[in-house]
C-alpha cells in the first residue's frame, strides 16, 4: 500500500481492548493495520480473523517460529512485518502496543493535523505519558481512554523509565524496527546524510537519536504536539489479568509483578485530552458490530473470558495473599496512594521551581593558615556518589538510577562505543552508606568509558527475579546494542552474575574473577562455602553461569589453579571462547591480588580493547615476582613440597635485590620448616 500510514502491533490475550484501539487510530488517520498475536486463550484470534475477514485490519497468527526467525514472539513480529511490500512501502509507518494510543495534540488531534504542523519530517517520536488506574478497582467493558485518566506528570520525572517513546517513521531510512524506534540504515546514522527526527513538540531530536536511544531524557522529551498514553496497568482487576497473560513476547508472569504495579501505577495528575474522541469511537465501534455480527460475538466472548478469569485470580490472591489483596481492593488503600502521589508531584514541583542556592563565598586562605568552614559538615554515610556528581556536574551528564527493593544499577554514558557493566561483590552488600560506589566506577571514569554499575543489597548472589526481569529488559530494549564493545567484570559473587548474564549480550567480553559458576548444590556438590548463596533458589533463570555462553565473545577466567574449589568452578567453563588465566597464589582474591600487583587496570583495558590473549597475560603476569603476598605464596607451596633449596634461593634473589625484610622473613619460615616447628 504505497502512501499508506500503516501501524504495526502485536498482542497476546487483548481481546477486549482491540474494538478500541482500532476504532481509534482508524479515525485519527491510520489506513494499514496490520496486528499480530500469538498464543491467545481469550478468544482473540477468533475475533482477529473476524476483523481481518471484514476488511478492517490484515491479522496474522504470530505463535509458531519460522526457521531464521526469532523466537522472541514480538520481534518476530516486527521481522515479519519488515519483510512485507505493503510495511516498506507505506509513507509512514509505527510500532505500539495495544495498550498504546498515539495521542496528537495538533489541530483537531488528527495525523494530518499532524504532519501539516511539523512540516518536513522523517521520523517523530512520541513520549510516553504513563496512566494508572485512577483509583479503579473493577473491570468495566467500556473504553479505556474514557476510564482512565490520573497519570504520571509530563513536568517532572518520577522515573527515566516513564520517559520511554514510540516512534513513526519514513520507512526508507530503516534497516529493521524495534519496540521504541526503528534502526537506520548505515549511511542515515552519519551527519552528513540528511535526515529530520523530531520529538513529540517538534523539535529536531535526530543528534540525540540517529544511531540509538529508546527514551527521551528531561532535556529532550516533548508533548506539545503529540504523546503516546500508555495504559499499562488499567483497573486493578486487569492489572492481575496482566500479570497472569504476560505481555507478547513472555509468558512469564514474574516480569509483570507487583514491583511493577508499583512502578507504573502513576496517579500523580490528570491528562483527560482523550475523551474528545470518546462519543466518536463509540460510534465507529457500534457501526463495526452491527455491520459485522460475528465480529461483535467474538469480543462479546473475550469479556466473558476476562470476566471468568478475573474472578477466579481475585479469589486465589486473596488466599494467597492478604495484604497485596487489600492493597489492590481496599479504597481506603487505593486513595493513600492517589494522595501519595498527588503529594510527591507537589513537593517535587516545589522544589524544582525553588531559586538554587548559591555557594557560600569562601575567604581567601592567607599564607599556610587553614580557613574553617562554617557550613556544616555532611556525615560521610550520606555524602553524594561520585557518580551523582558526575550526572550532575560533569560533561557527561546523561544517565539513570534505576533502584529496586534487592539490587540497584546506575549508569553514566561518556563513550558512545564502549561499555563496561560491572557487579559489586559480597563484600559491599552491607554497605549502607549513600556514598556507596559500583565496583571499579573509578577506574572507568577516569578511562572515559560509560558504565552500568549493578549493586546487590543481599548476599544473594543476584538470584532475584526483578533483577532477571530488568536486565532482560534493557536486553529487549536494545540498550546494550548501542555500544560496539561491552565488557561484563566482577569477582565472586560479582563474577557469577557476570558470566551469567553475558548470554543477553551476543559478542560481549567477560573478564570473571575467581567467580563461581553457581551454588546450585546438585550441580556443584563440592563448594562448600556462600551458606546465604547455597540458600538461594538456583531453579529457573540464569542458574548456572558456565551455560550458555556461545554467543559471548571470549570470556576470561581468572583463578587461583591451587585454590581447589576455585579451580573446579573454573573447569566447568568449557567452549572455544573460554579463555583460563592462573593467578597462581592467590587463592580465592585473584582481583585484589592483581590490584596490589597494579595489573588490574592493564589487564581491564586489553580485555576492554579485545587485546587480551594468554601471551600478553602472562607477560604481564611475571611482574608478580615483585609482590610479596606472590612471594609468601610460593614460598608457602614450595616449603609444603619441601624444596628446601628453591626456597633458599628465593631468600638469596631477595637480598641481592635489596628486599631485606622479604628475604629474612623468607628465611625465618624456611628454618622453621627445616626445624619442623
Amino acid at each position: 500500500m504505497s502512501g499508506s500510514r500503516t501501524i504495526i502491533v502485536t498482542t497476546k490475550n487483548e481481546g477486549p481492548f482491540l474494538l478500541e484501539w482500532i476504532a481509534y487510530h482508524r479515525l485519527i488517520g491510520f489506513d494499514n493495520l496490520v496486528v499480530f498475536a500469538n498464543d491467545c486463550e481469550d478468544g482473540s484470534d477468533k475475533m482477529l480473523e473476524a476483523l481481518d475477514a471484514a476488511g478492517i485490519i490484515r491479522y496474522f497468527d504470530n505463535s509458531e517460529t519460522p526457521e531464521g526467525l526469532p523466537a522472541d514472539p514480538q520481534n518476530r513480529a516486527y521481522r515479519r512485518a519488515f519483510a512485507m511490500d505493503h510495511v516498506k512501502e507505506a509513507e509512514w509507518a509505527m510500532v505500539l502496543d495495544a495498550d498504546e494510543f498515539f495521542n496528537i495534540h495538533a489541530g483537531d488531534g488528527t495525523l494530518d493535523d499532524l504532519f501539516e504542523t511539523v512540516g518536513e519530517a522523517d521520523v517523530i517520536s512520541g513520549t510516553w505519558c504513563v496512566y494508572g488506574n485512577s483509583g479503579i478497582v473493577t473491570y468495566a467493558d467500556d473504553l479505556i481512554t474514557d476510564q482512565f485518566i490520573r497519570c504520571a506528570p509530563k513536568d517532572v520525572q518520577v522515573s527515566f523509565r516513564h520517559f520511554g517513546m514510540k516512534t513513526m517513521f519514513r520507512p526508507g531510512p530503516v534497516h529493521r524496527l524495534g519496540i521504541h524506534r526503528p534502526f537506520l540504515k548505515g549511511e542515515f546514522k552519519r551527519p552528513e546524510k540528511p535526515l529530520r527526527w523530531l520529538n513529540g513538540s517538534g523539535q529536531d531530536v535526530t543528534r540525540f537519536f540517529r544511531e540509538a536511544g529508546w527514551a527521551n531524557s528531561p532535556a529532550n522529551k516533548g508533548y506539545d504536539l503529540c504523546q503516546v498514553n500508555h495504559y499499562m496497568i488499567k483497573s486493578n482487576e486487569l492489572f492481575l489479568m496482566k500479570r497472569y497473560r504476560g505481555t507478547a513476547n513472555s509468558g512469564d508472569a514474574d516480569r509483570i509483578n507487583f514491583s511493577y504495579y508499583d512502578d507504573f501505577n502513576s496517579n500523580h495528575t490528570e491528562d483527560a485530552s482523550m475523551r474528545r474522541w470518546s462519543d466518536r469511537i463509540r460510534v465507529e465501534i457500534a457501526t463495526i458490530r452491527n455491520m459485522h455480527p460475528e465480529i461483535a460475538a467474538a469480543h462479546d466472548a473475550c469479556v466473558a473470558f476476562f470476566r471468568q478469569k478475573i474472578a477466579a485470580l481475585t479469589s486465589d490472591l486473596e488466599k494467597a495473599d492478604k495484604e497485596v489483596f487489600d492493597k489492590l481492593v481496599n479504597p481506603e488503600s487505593i486513595a493513600a496512594q492517589i494522595a501519595a502521589d498527588e503529594k510527591w508531584v507537589a513537593e517535587a514541583r516545589a522544589k524544582a521551581a525553588a531559586p538554587k542556592p548559591q555557594p557560600k563565598p569562601k575567604p581567601v586562605a592567607q599564607d599556610d593558615d587553614a580557613v574553617e568552614d562554617d557550613e556544616p559538615t555532611v556525615p560521610l554515610a550520606d555524602a553524594a556518589p561520585q557518580w551523582l556528581a558526575d550526572l550532575r556536574r560533569s560533561e557527561h551528564r546523561r544517565g539513570f538510577y534505576h533502584s529496586d527493593e534487592k539490587f540497584a544499577a546506575n549508569f553514566v554514558l561518556r563513550d558512545k562505543e564502549k561499555l563496561v557493566i560491572s557487579f559489586d561483590n559480597l563484600s559491599s552488600v552491607n554497605e549502607a552508606a549513600l556514598s556507596r560506589e559500583s565496583w571499579g566506577y573509578t577506574f572507568y571514569r577516569a578511562e572515559g568509558w560509560s558504565h552500568l554499575g549493578v549493586m546487590s543489597f543481599e548476599a544473594n548472589w543476584y538470584r532475584d527475579a526483578s533483577l532477571f526481569n530488568w536486565i532482560e529488559g534493557m536486553a529487549r530494549q536494545g540498550f546494550f546494542k548501542r555500544f560496539k564493545r561491552v565488557l561484563l567484570t566482577g569477582t565472586s559473587m560479582g563474577a557469577y552474575a557476570s558470566t551469567a548474564f553475558a548470554r543477553l549480550i551476543p559478542g560481549c567480553t567477560v573478564l570473571a574473577f575467581s567467580p563461581q559458576s553457581t551454588l546450585d548444590t546438585n550441580l556443584v556438590p563440592w563448594e562448600t562455602r556462600f551458606g546465604s548463596g547455597r540458600k538461594q533458589d538456583w531453579s529457573g533463570r540464569f542458574a548456572d553461569g558456565a551455560q550458555a555462553l556461545e554467543q559471548a565473545g571470549n570470556v576470561y577466567i581468572l583463578y587461583d589453579p591451587h585454590f581447589e574449589q576455585d579451580r573446579l568452578h573454573a573447569e566447568r567453563y568449557q567452549g572455544k571462547n573460554i579463555v583460563p588465566l592462573a593467578t597462581w597464589f592467590s587463592h580465592h582474591k585473584s582481583a585484589l591480588f592483581l590490584r596490589r600487583a597494579e595489573l588490574l587496570k592493564p589487564i581491564t583495558r586489553e580485555a576492554m580493547d579485545g587485546t587480551l590473549t594468554p601471551q600478553s597475560y602472562y607477560k604481564m603476569y611475571r611482574e608478580r615476582r615483585n609482590l610479596p603476598w606472590y612471594v609468601n605464596g610460593l614460598t608457602e607451596k614450595a616449603l609444603e613440597a619441601k624444596h628446601f633449596g628453591l626456597v633458599g634461593h628465593m631468600a638469596h634473589a631477595l637480598e641481592r635485590q635489596g628486599r631485606v625484610h622479604l628475604a629474612r622473613s623468607v628465611n625465618a619460615r624456611l628454618n622453621s620448616a627445616k626445624s619442623g616447628k
